[in-house]
């Protein structure tokens, strides 16, 4: 078809399939513009009720005159082959839209609102499309909504062109009432924009099953999950309209398109409110520029940074950017503007902090974005002594220009130290920068640094909970024993004893017994952490960590999702987010999953060059890309830099596995298992290593286990 040419239409290129009939992009030698020209297929025996079908469309689009529906321009035929011209859309299908990208969800509401303003006016014309579906809505270069593909309407006083008892559209997408066959009205159309809202908010079919059988009774009895239960940015008004969108008896749902849309507008407008009353009180602090000569001295500034991020954070009514999506604008050239923009927020604290030996100078100052005017700026000098008074003088006049007044009880919240000792304060700063890298060694001198600083001061929560951490992922990464659990639980008990109400001290103490195997009790600490700092990504890892131990992957999907929105540069996440889309038979999410631990990686392991597991990671992506060269490489990197390291052989045989080396796979597990490997149930379930679940090897080492 491609070059002939229909009527006076140049048929260019093929566009795809449509309800009935093929879709092609054609040129109008006539009044030389391009059209969308949709035909019988080619060669097939077209019957007359496929003729008429074509035809009703034709007649059902062109009685339509609404900027949300695509234009139908003319019905022919020419040697013997009947065609309609309609409007050609440049753009995308909305399918392709989600395909690259979850919607935030105000741009989800006003998509929705959009096609069910044109589904209204479809159906004051006694028109139901019956097969709204991603694929049948286009979303032109302006961003103009526009709905395709009337090949299934049904035309009120016309008559079908279907048989009574026949189901039509397409399944993902019918309403109970399609299903079963029965006679349809308009709400049919508004259960399925429903199936399509919800598609668009979290990127899950509301109803997802193995099979078609399994879905038809999803469909008629099934209750779906709420999307805020996929992804807890979802406000709950949405969830409210979209669960009465997929009410499964029809007299429950909107009455018409023409009320959903004065829903939809509401709905718009309080998210539109939210947004600019949440923005007002929004503050992102980006990482101090360390000026130091010391250039090591980076641990100083970037410490300094997330202690007023944490005192900010204490008070209600502000919303304060959480340290690790702050700490991504490091070095950042971007002007103050695309920040805000970025982050949501009105304004922004930058600073800059010069340390030599035992002196200090500090400066800071506060922007308002949209004018990028200064609010204040101030510079402190000082001793190392003196970084509490600064830190408490800097916290206080950023709140004086934001907040008209402070309760008594935030006026404390505001001066409280976790320790009055700088020198014990110090050693924490330090600890955390080695805490973050990683490494087997660095975790040694985090453990050092953090005993030192509660040597210094015993009651130091902060410096117990830091080393609480550190011993937890000690173990987790390097030594698999006990010994290093008990010290972690014992340290975050001590830190809540000093600090009841610290967040960290419960994301250890959930780690460390989440590495113990006691769930119940990991999972209490975990939510605990979430209620005191909901920036907690460790907890809300840790939470989607045992729902997919116990095998609820669709539970813990939202959750390692909240963690790599939460941390963007915490690479274990990806891992645990390609394996749950894999468990879940996402393929496409999986590969999408891959591509951005690909963007991440490259950058991380230029910042810590020796963190071999990052390294190990990495090389599982490159072979999950295909990049297998690449792979090898990083691979080999990895074991260079941890030698006969259990966990490390464990990755290195889950690596092997996906190269297709399987003797090579099933060899290094044996080694993993040799050198200290023992979570065997794990091992059984790992979907990395079923590609060598029949090997000898594997079945030998498992024996019994």
């Amino acid at each position: 078809m491609i070059g002939h040419t229909i009527s006076h239409y140049r048929v260019v290129e093929r566009l795809g399939e449509g309800g009935m009939g093929v879709v092609f992009k054609a040129e109008d030698t006539k009044l030389h513009r391009f059209v969308a020209l949709k035909v019988l297929p080619p060669g097939a025996p077209v019957s007359e009720e496929e003729r008429a079908r074509l035809e009703r469309e034709a007649q059902a689009a062109a009685s339509l005159n609404d900027p949300h529906i695509a234009t139908i321009y003319e019905f022919d035929e020419s040697d013997g082959r009947a065609f309609i011209v309609m409007e050609y859309v440049e753009g995308e299908t909305l399918r392709r839209r989600i395909r690259e990208r979850l919607l935030p969800t105000k741009e989800a509401v006003d998509l929705v609102l959009d096609v069910a303003e044109g589904l209204s006016r479809a159906h004051a014309h006694g028109i139901i499309h019956r097969d709204i579906k991603p694929e049948n809505v286009m979303i032109s270069g302006s961003g103009n909504v526009k709905i395709m593909d009337f090949g299934l309407a049904e035309v009120a006083g016309r008559g079908r062109l279907t048989r009574e008892g026949v189901t039509v559209g397409t399944l993902a997408y019918m309403s109970p009432e399609q299903v079963r066959a029965e006679p349809l009205d308009a709400r049919t159309d508004i259960f399925s924009l429903g199936v399509v809202f919800y598609e668009i908010l979290t990127g899950e079919l509301p109803f997802k099953t193995g099979n078609e059988a399994a879905l038809l009774h999803a469909i008629l009895h099934e209750q779906s999950p709420l999307p805020s239960a996929l992804d807890r940015r979802i406000p709950r008004q949405v969830d409210a309209v979209v669960s009465k969108m997929l009410e499964k008896d029809r007299s429950l749902r909107y009455t018409s398109a023409e009320e959903l849309v004065r829903v939809l507008s509401d709905l718009r407008q309080d998210l539109e409110t939210s947004v600019r009353e949440r923005r007002e009180k929004a503050i992102a602090v980006l990482p101090f520029e360390n000026i130091s000569p010391d250039r090591e001295s980076d641990y100083f500034s970037d410490g300094l940074t997330e202690e007023l991020i944490a005192h900010l954070a204490r008070l209600r009514g502000t919303r304060v950017v959480s340290r690790t999506t702050s700490m991504q604008y490091k070095g950042t050239k971007k002007d103050m503007r695309t920040i805000g923009r970025e982050l949501g927020v009105r304004y922004v604290v930058e600073g800059s902090v010069r340390k030599f030996q035992d002196d200090l100078r500090i400066t800071a100052q506060l922007i308002e974005v949209d004018s990028d005017t200064q609010l204040w700026a101030e510079t402190y000098r000082g001793k190392l002594a003196d970084v509490f008074d600064i830190q408490e003088r800097v916290s206080r006049q950023i709140v004086d220009a934001l907040m008209p007044a402070l309760t008594p009880a935030e006026s404390v919240v505001l001066t409280k130290r976790s320790t009055s000792n700088p020198e014990a304060f110090e050693y924490v700063l330090r600890a955390r920068d080695f805490l973050n890298r990683r490494t087997k060694h660095s975790f040694e001198f985090a453990m050092q640094l953090f005993q030192q600083a509660i040597d210094l001061d015993p009651q130091y929560a902060a410096a117990h909970a830091g080393l609480a951490e550190t011993y937890a992922w000690y173990n987790r990464v390097y030594e698999r024993k006990d010994l290093w659990l008990d010290k972690a639980i014992e340290a975050s008990m001590k830190a809540l004893m000093y600090d009841p109400m610290l967040s960290e001290a419960y994301a250890a103490l959930a780690l460390a017994y989440y590495l113990k195997g006691s769930l119940a009790e990991a999972m209490t600490a975990s939510q605990k952490a979430i209620d005191l700092d909901p920036h907690s990504f460790n907890a809300y890892w840790i939470l989607g960590r045992i729902y997919r131990t116990a095998d609820r992957d669709r539970e813990a999907l939202p959750l390692f999702q909240k963690t790599l929105a939460l941390n963007p540069d915490f690479y274990t996440v990806y891992a645990d987010l390609r394996m749950t889309y894999k468990r879940l038979g996402n393929e496409q999410k999986m590969m999408e999953t891959v591509e951005a631990a690909l963007e991440m990686l490259p950058r991380y392991v230029t910042r810590y060059p020796d963190d071999a597991r990052a390294r190990m990671f990495l090389a599982s992506m490159l072979a999950a890309a295909g990049r297998l060269e690449q792979a090898r490489a990083e691979g080999a990197r990895a074991l260079e830099l941890s030698p006969g390291d259990a966990q490390m052989m464990y990755n290195a045989a889950c690596f092997y596995a996906q190269l297709g080396e399987k003797d090579r796979a099933a060899e290094t597990l044996r080694g993993a298992v040799a050198a200290g490997y023992q979570h065997y149930a794990w091992i059984k379930r790992d979907p990395d290593l079923d590609d060598i679940r029949n090997e000898p090897a594997y079945i030998d080492l498992m024996k019994g286990r």
